[in-house]
């Protein structure tokens, strides 16, 4: 990735929220940083290895996933572009990944030299407020979805709460897909896709095509 395509992606991100080019131009100067590249469901970082640096995903997406005992596997996040990965873990007593992060496409990733982000976050007012602001949000998602777990304990409660929270204009679609949403709310995916269906008996959820429904707001 050439630097000015870097810059041009940098700028979306929301820890640089407020720069302009040249200023961001201007902060890569003091910092060290390497891009690298993962292909498709390959392994990034284990949980308990230590952070040692700022990354971010420039391309491609990822899932932060955990293992059970038994050999179950629960996604905890899907990590889009433009995304820091365990913001809330960089610093603090704790500074190792909590969970596994595998790649689900062909990724690149931008690593920053945490210590000199550090000298230069603390010389730019605008770049801490905005890291404060990033691990804030991380937060509240976290405790969003701790309560969305805690209130939501039947299959029935956890999909209607997931299509009320991520209809648009009547559409809903489960992503990535039923596999990996099944994943997330810790049920095994024919118990997800079984409790589909029964919706689109009801006629709360009219399929349009694979993976995609038209909901019907009335009834839910």
């Amino acid at each position: 990735m050439d630097l000015t395509k870097l810059y041009n992606t940098i700028i979306k991100i929301n820890l640089f929220k407020g720069f302009n080019i040249n200023e961001i131009e201007n902060l890569l100067k003091k910092i060290r940083f390497q891009i690298k590249s993962y292909k498709k469901n390959e392994s990034i970082f284990f949980r308990g290895d230590p952070i040692k640096h700022i990354i971010i995903l420039l391309e491609g997406t990822s899932k932060g996933e955990m293992h059970k005992f038994n050999g179950d596997t629960i996604i905890i996040e899907y990590i889009k572009p433009n995304q820091i990965i365990a913001s809330a873990f960089i610093f603090g007593d704790i500074q190792t990944f909590p969970v596994d992060l595998v790649s689900m496409e062909s990724s690149k990733f931008l690593f920053l030299d945490k210590k000199d982000f550090l000298e230069v976050m603390l010389d730019n007012k605008r770049l801490l407020t905005n890291f404060i602001d990033e691990i804030s949000n991380k937060g509240q998602l976290l405790s969003q979805r701790i309560w969305f777990n805690f209130i939501n304990k039947t299959i029935n409660e956890k999909v209607l709460s997931y299509i009320s929270e991520n209809q648009k204009n009547g559409i809903i679609m489960f992503k990535p897909n039923i596999s990996e949403l099944s994943k997330r709310f810790e049920v095994t995916r024919p118990s997800l896709s079984r409790e589909i269906s029964l919706l689109c008996n009801k006629g709360i959820l009219i399929k349009i095509q694979s993976n995609k429904y038209r909901v019907d707001l009335s009834k839910l």
